[in-house]
């Protein structure tokens, strides 16, 4: 197996801690890639709502989905419960989740928020390049 940069298992890339470089666009509409490090995402999950911050560090941690449920007293997942693809008309299909809210579909938003979130720190400090 070849691995690609600095990485020197498949695991490495994959650690919130190691930094993570972004795409983002400067003023003058260059380009550029922005260091996030792991400090940066830290402090964006510790400003998560509620006891998320707990969640997202345990999960980042390693633990398991069923782990976690235990301790933080969300349905890991119903039996009923699934995602379906949805496309309005000359828009791009999203997912929509049916059945009671779980454990999965949480931490689903939460990661897309603190995706959003990253992204948008990366934006902020694009801006102040030239």
């Amino acid at each position: 197996m070849t691995m690609i940069g600095l990485a020197t298992r498949p695991s490495d890339e994959s650690d919130p801690r190691r930094p993570q470089r972004r795409i983002a666009v400067s003023p003058s509409g260059r380009q550029i890639y922005i260091d996030i490090t792991g400090d940066d995402r830290l402090r964006l999950i510790r400003m998560l709502p509620g006891r998320w911050p707990e969640v997202v560090m345990a999960r980042e941690r390693g633990d398991s989905l069923e782990q976690i449920h235990r301790w933080a007293k969300v349905p890991l997942c119903h039996p009923h419960c699934q995602l379906v693809n949805v496309a309005p008309a000359g828009e791009v299909a999203d997912q929509v989740h049916i059945g009671d809210l779980c454990l999965r579909w949480y931490l689903n938003a939460i990661y897309s928020k603190l995706e959003t979130d990253l992204h948008d720190l990366a934006s902020r400090r694009a801006r102040l390049m030239a």
